[in-house]
């Protein structure tokens, strides 16, 4: 294979270890958190507002992270969200009160605003343009793994010590994040002639608001999944741990089974051998969970979910990053993001109301449909461009 085609290069390998530490510490809070705002006193509701609000702040600010990404480089730009980060983790064991955590999920989720696009962003510029789609498959894997430790390390933690644990043992994981990340090479020089301005890539928009609709239901299942269980009575022990922490760990498993395998197809077959199934997985995912009450089913929910997010998330990706050119790349990325985070701050904030004052199954059920709507909109693009009404792209 000859060099210009390497995909398992240092700066893929360190940027993929960079992902997987950033990742897994947001997932030591992403399992725990929820309970922590009910022993303050909060509700249902208050945990979709303490969920909703962080990712609500980092689509706010995520148009201004894509025109610092193409405008000052990549790695610096990462460097100060994974500084701020690491100053939220230490900060949330130092406050006992509701609004105090809203508060530093604010800092939490200026943080989070940088930091996932401009991985994406140094992937995207490290790996061949031909295997693409394979490249964020195995991208992804370094997050799914995150996925599968992360909420089974914050439950662990949270179990033998407490939230304090949690948070310090957050902010210990995040540390050599910092290393890692300042090791990457700066592949992208900006231009000086480069539009100025918050800005988002028109791009992106397409495909931007089809992984929204997706997100939608991905922010209720990781919103409120801990919760769901412990109203329907899923509250049961499985090898010494709460049965929940199992369904990240059949969600990662999953994921890591079949993301080289979609993003392998894309890269062959065009994005629509994975993003059409995907989207259709998902929905059915959502639709399983608006009927689970027993362990089993909870992990076939995780085995489904997993099947299409693994499919469908980085394809679009992929597709976004096609459709950009080099030097509007971040842009793109960061109007992908937007979208995605924007469905999830949405999935936690609406939808926990939704939950508050109807019920969860018809919490999932919307977003069922809201995830099919997504689906229509991608198989009419594709007719539009087998009709020549439009460009591939």
């Amino acid at each position: 294979m000859s060099e210009q085609n390497r995909l398992w290069t240092r700066d893929f390998l360190f940027i993929d270890i960079t992902s997987f530490l950033v990742f897994g510490s947001f997932y030591y809070l992403l399992s725990t958190l929820q309970y922590y705002v009910l022993q303050l006193g909060g509700s249902v509701a208050s945990v979709g507002l303490v969920m909703g609000i962080f990712t609500l702040v980092a689509v706010a600010i995520r148009p201004v992270v894509g025109q610092f990404l193409d405008s000052r480089g990549r790695r610096l730009i990462l460097m100060f969200g994974l500084v701020i980060i690491l100053v939220s983790f230490l900060i949330y064991p130092l406050v006992h009160a509701l609004w105090w955590v809203i508060l530093i999920r604010v800092l939490h989720g200026i943080g989070w605003s940088v930091v996932p696009v401009a991985i994406s962003t140094i992937v995207a510029d490290v790996v061949p343009g031909k295997r693409r789609g394979e490249a964020m498959g195995y991208y992804s894997n370094f997050m799914d793994v995150a996925m599968a430790i992360g909420p089974f390390i914050g439950v662990l933690l949270l179990q033998l010590g407490n939230y304090k644990a949690v948070f310090w043992g957050a902010a210990i994981t995040l540390l050599p994040a910092l290393a890692f990340a300042w090791s990457v090479r700066e592949r992208y020089q900006p231009s000086v002639d480069r539009p100025r301005g918050p800005r988002l890539s028109r791009a992106a928009l397409l495909p931007g608001f089809v992984m929204m609709t997706a997100s939608i239901g991905y922010g209720c299942v990781v919103s409120f999944l801990p919760t769901l269980v412990m109203e329907r009575g899923i509250t049961g022990h499985f090898l010494g741990m709460s049965d929940y922490a199992f369904y990240y760990i059949i969600y990662a498993v999953t994921l890591l089974l079949t993301r080289g395998i979609w993003g392998r197809l894309s890269d062959k077959f065009g994005r629509k051998a994975a993003i059409i199934p995907g989207m259709l997985f998902l929905a059915a995912g959502t639709l399983l969970l608006a009927y689970t009450w027993s362990f089993p089913l909870l992990l076939l929910v995780g085995v489904v979910y997993a099947a299409g997010f693994g499919a469908a998330q980085p394809s679009i990706l992929a597709w976004t990053v096609d459709r950009a050119g080099h030097s509007d790349r971040g842009a793109a990325v960061s109007t992908f993001f937007i979208a995605f985070d924007g469905g999830l701050g949405l999935g936690a904030l609406v939808m926990g109301m939704v939950t508050q004052y109807f019920s969860y199954q018809v919490t999932f059920l919307i977003a069922t449909l809201i995830t099919l709507v997504g689906f229509l909109l991608y198989v009419c693009y594709l007719y539009r461009v087998r009709s020549g009404e439009i460009s591939n792209l």
